[in-house]
């Protein structure tokens, strides 16, 4: 049986201190500057409290073993909306509000409307549901879709050419996943028909090449109409050549094919990628150490090893920014990193030492921090992680604190993030990577302190000892980082680089909510404003519908978490205003 609301707001119920539940404001919530709501719900036992609530967005509601929610309730959410859960949450992420639950559940719209008196409208702003590589040109009315077929492979000559252009460039340092040394099976194969042990498959050797076509022209060439006209072709034959590939036998060609294609595609698509990856990787025992798996590895199957790691680093940074479930399991993979004495040099044209990265290279320090993104997941957002008591959640996050910062003083210097906003002169995306990650992980470490009751009501969220307070000051920073240092931000990476952008702006969403009246909400209000402009600036005419969509739709609801922050504020002031009086 449901029991009825108490007369102590929440605030007071939950510290568990006489509420005069005066109005607007409780003496109490006044004093504190504190929201003044009656929302929560009895409970069935008290001893539930001690467990974080697993309220799910409205989509999720389906799979859980309780009551439906009344058709009353689910008249009030518009039907473009729960349409478009899934996908935004995608966009969204992990993120929580600051009573600990998920900014798209139900709970969290609550608390969001009690706080600014307005109601969060994500209905408005629609997510393309077809990925990128299916959209025309809006320049070119003749290409209509994945409509292309028997493209031609470029000439063997530019295929080198272009290759060393993308080994040279900064994003190839980061992904080097064809290697020169043992391109030329899958020349052999996939312009001469010659197969071999290492590239069995003729269709899997042109998809590996189309798909390196479809990659380098965006992260080499400066954006021109002409280099993401051919992108899109060579994409489109790709993907059409993928059933093709099935049907033949697991090779190196047909993984580098799936991970070509997953760096150049959007949300949409890199999950299903990265799936179908994993069970190359699989087959070939990339997941495991070659000298441990075969007697006499070949450089096959060292090469194998390597693009295992970069597999693993796409699928564990994916999955910590969507919250999906990662494809690689860790129980199932040696993990062991190479350890060189002394001082590391990366000889010329060597990427991997016996398969795993070479130690001190820009794969190693990836590889290194996806372990611990890795962990940030399975030990805080798993469903098992949502159970946890709050002292064993305070020592978790304790733990992976002290884990990325090992990680961050190991990289050197000139790369080295920190929580200063100034970047070192000549930074480059080198910076902007380790940047951007080092900063979105101390967000998803310390945010998950919202789901602890103690620790909310205890510490001062404001002091630089509170775990939320390291949370917001990592979303500040990131974002002032990109705002005032010209962090590189190329279009290539806009559309990944959006949902790093949503959480941190969510998560100084959250913070305005919680103290309307703190005296740096208007700085973090003006932030939030010119993110959305930096990212309208990389817009371009030329881009598929997919992209400006998404594009349109992160500028949306950046635009929608200004106005309800500032709702808050405004609300907060006039409450406050009420209970002084009059002069």
């Amino acid at each position: 049986r449901r029991r009825g609301l108490g007369h102590s707001c929440d605030i007071c119920y939950a510290r568990k201190i006489q509420c005069d539940a005066a109005k607007p404001k409780c003496d109490w919530c006044s004093h504190q500057n504190l929201p003044c709501t009656f929302l929560r719900r009895g409970s069935a036992s008290p001893k539930s409290s001690r467990y974080v609530s697993t309220d799910l967005p409205l989509q999720d509601q389906s799979y859980s073993n309780g009551p439906s929610l009344p058709a009353n309730q689910a008249e009030t959410w518009a039907p473009t909306f729960a349409r478009n859960l899934q996908s935004a949450g995608r966009h969204l992420g992990n993120i929580c509000t600051f009573n600990g639950a998920h900014v798209l559940s139900r709970s969290s719209q609550e608390w969001m409307k009690a706080c600014t008196g307005e109601e969060l409208h994500l209905d408005r702003y629609h997510i393309a549901q077809v990925p990128w590589w299916q959209h025309p040109l809006p320049t070119d009315p003749t290409l209509e879709g994945c409509s292309f077929s028997n493209l031609n492979i470029p000439d063997p000559a530019f295929l080198y050419e272009e290759l060393k252009h993308y080994q040279s460039s900064t994003f190839g340092l980061f992904f080097p996943i064809l290697d020169p040394s043992l391109l030329e099976s899958t020349v052999r194969a996939a312009y001469y028909q010659g197969s071999s042990a290492a590239s069995p498959g003729i269709s899997s050797a042109k998809a590996c090449i189309f798909a390196f076509f479809a990659l380098a022209p965006t992260v080499v060439h400066k954006p021109r109409l002409q280099y993401l006209k051919s992108s899109l072709e060579y994409a489109c034959e790709a993907y059409r050549l993928l059933p093709e590939i099935f049907n033949e036998p697991v090779s190196l060609d047909g993984l580098q094919t799936l991970l070509l294609l997953g760096l150049a595609g959007d949300f949409l698509t890199i999950d299903h990628l990265l799936s179908t990856a994993s069970r190359f990787i699989y087959h070939l025992k990339a997941n495991l150490s070659p000298r441990t798996v075969w007697e006499h590895p070949t450089a096959l199957a060292y090469h194998a090893r390597h693009l295992f790691w970069i597999a693993y680093i796409c699928d564990k940074g994916f999955s910590l920014v969507t919250g999906l479930a990662p494809v690689l399991e860790d129980a199932q993979c040696d993990l062991t990193l190479a350890v060189m004495p002394g001082e590391p040099s990366q000889p010329d044209g060597k990427f991997h030492l016996y398969g795993d990265p070479y130690p001190g290279s820009y794969v190693d320090i990836y590889a290194r921090l996806a372990v611990i993104q890795s962990r940030i997941y399975r030990d805080l957002y798993t469903p098992s992680a949502l159970r946890k008591p709050d002292a064993e959640l305070l020592r978790t996050i304790r733990d992976l604190d002290d884990s990325i910062e090992d990680w961050k003083d190991a990289i050197p210097p000139n790369n080295r993030p920190s929580l200063i906003t100034t970047a070192p002169q000549g930074s480059d995306m080198r910076y902007s990577v380790f940047h951007l990650q080092y900063h979105h992980c101390m967000i998803m470490i310390h945010q998950a302190s919202s789901r602890c009751a103690s620790w909310e009501q205890n510490q001062d969220t404001r002091g630089t000892s509170s775990s939320l307070a390291i949370s917001v000051a990592a979303s500040r920073s990131f974002l002032r980082g990109f705002l005032y240092s010209q962090l590189e931000l190329g279009s290539q990476n806009l559309l990944f680089t959006l949902s790093y952008f949503l959480q941190a702006s969510i998560n100084l969403f959250c913070k305005i909510l919680s103290r309307p009246l703190d005296t740096e909400n208007q700085e973090d209000l003006h932030i939030i404003g010119m993110i959305s402009q930096l990212i309208a600036e990389h817009h371009r005419d030329f881009d598929p519908t997919c992209y400006t969509t998404k594009i349109k739709f992160a500028g949306g609801v950046m635009s929608e978490l200004k106005r309800l922050a500032q709702c808050a504020i405004d609300k907060a002031g006039h409450e406050q205003d009420q209970a002084v009086g009059p002069p």
